[in-house]
């Protein structure tokens, strides 16, 4: 199964459009999560954030 990761940030009351998959099947997000992070994306408070918004969110 090939899951895909969406950025949970609202911009101005629209969901952020970033999404990610691995290329490769795996077993379950929290592997794909692993993968991810390499990328920059973050999980905080049960929500995925893409690169562009991990960052912005350690300083609400």
């Amino acid at each position: 199964m090939i899951h895909t990761i969406r950025c949970d940030t609202q911009v101005d009351g629209e969901q952020c459009n970033a999404e990610r998959f691995w290329p490769l099947p795996v077993a379950h997000h929290r592997e794909l999560r692993a993968h991810l992070r390499k990328q920059g994306w973050r999980r905080r408070a049960g929500r995925d954030l893409c690169p562009d918004h991990a960052t912005e969110e350690t300083t609400r």
